[in-house]
């Protein structure tokens, strides 16, 4: 059994690891994700163990070991916060050894995380997986913490191509929260204001109010990609799997970054940019 810790209440942290079982080819009855993410729903193929967010780091912790214990595991991935997202990976390290641990790594503050995380157990992981570039020290701490390093790309798999709508539409992208979504929703509309012919269509999770009789509202849909082709612009965030998956539609692509707490969204901005300078 391969176990993926995923902790995060976004849904691109299911939406990058669902891509990574793909890509390494891991049968989906040979997957237990454990994650607090409300968006399982959408991977209804996995087998989910839930953690809650109002639980205490001895209870995340528990559930690990308890989910260990209970099942026959070959490998355990851990998604983006190597020590967990509040050091609750700290004991479940010294509790088993001997056990394989991956680590799948993408942007993230590291300073920041560390200075959050009060137990850091020395682990060595048997691999990491490289997702995007990243801060040096980041890098620095992988190369020192890892006995092989492999760099992925998570591909995206081709999807049919549907215009959403039979006027000329835009799409906004943001599973949550609120405000950010507002924000996003805003820039749109500002960009548009003059052109009332456009469709505005937001894709997202959360419950909002917008007061724009061009706005379509739709909760619930996912995957977003088929819709991409037909749009005239597409605005998100800088998110991972937002730039991973729009690469193809830069020149339409509206990336609006966001002060995050771990995810540094400016950096990952900038990266693309420099990317798209050197093409």
């Amino acid at each position: 059994m391969h176990v993926f810790y995923a902790h995060g209440g976004g849904l691109g942290h299911l939406t990058r690891i669902s891509k990574l079982i793909k890509i390494l080819e891991i049968p989906v009855n040979d997957v237990l994700i454990i994650t607090p993410s409300t968006f399982t729903k959408y991977f209804k193929s996995y087998t989910f163990v839930k953690i809650l967010w109002n639980e205490t780091v001895a209870e995340w912790s528990n559930t690990i070991k308890n989910t260990i214990e209970s099942y026959t595991i070959t490998t355990f991935y851990v998604d983006t916060f190597p020590f967990g997202i509040k050091g609750e990976l700290s004991s479940v390290y010294t509790a088993f050894p001997k056990l394989e641990y991956v680590y799948v790594s993408r942007v993230l503050k590291w300073q920041n995380y560390l200075d959050a995380i009060p137990v850091k157990t020395a682990i060595k992981f048997s691999k990491t997986i490289i997702l995007e570039i990243m801060y040096d020290e980041h890098m620095i701490w992988i190369k020192n913490n890892s006995k092989k390093i492999k760099q992925i790309m998570l591909q995206n798999k081709q999807v049919s191509s549907i215009s959403f709508h039979d006027k000329p539409y835009i799409l906004i992208v943001h599973s949550g929260g609120k405000e950010d979504v507002l924000k996003i929703c805003n820039r749109a509309s500002k960009d548009y204001h003059n052109k009332p012919e456009i469709v505005m269509v937001v894709f997202t999770q959360v419950d909002i109010n917008i007061k724009d009789s061009r706005i379509l509202l739709h909760k619930d849909i996912y995957p977003v990609s088929q819709y991409f082709e037909h749009a005239k612009k597409i605005y998100t965030a800088a998110g991972f799997n937002s730039i991973q998956e729009l690469q193809s539609y830069n020149d339409k692509h509206v990336v609006i970054p966001l002060n995050k707490l771990y995810d540094d969204q400016f950096f990952r901005y900038e990266k693309r940019l420099k990317n798209d300078r050197l093409q």
